[in-house]
């Protein structure tokens, strides 16, 4: 029954210290020099969430070209 208060005890202070080292401030988060600006394009637009409203543009300009010709 010793060994059973003995795991008892570790196991709370296993996951906990696992959880730290899996949630560890920092981990996430950009390096400081960029700041995230490499997410974003000379426009302001998102590189991955605006994408279409980065490439939609070069679509209109290539059909109004298109139909010029």
């Amino acid at each position: 029954m010793k060994w059973f208060y003995m795991q008892a005890g570790a196991m709370p202070l296993l996951n906990a210290a696992l959880a730290a080292l899996y949630l560890r401030p920092g981990k996430r988060s950009p390096p400081p020099e960029e700041d995230g600006r490499q997410y974003y394009d000379g426009n302001g637009n998102h590189v991955y969430y605006d994408r279409r409203l980065i490439v939609r543009p070069e679509k209109e300009k290539e059909e109004r070209q298109e139909n010029n010709h």
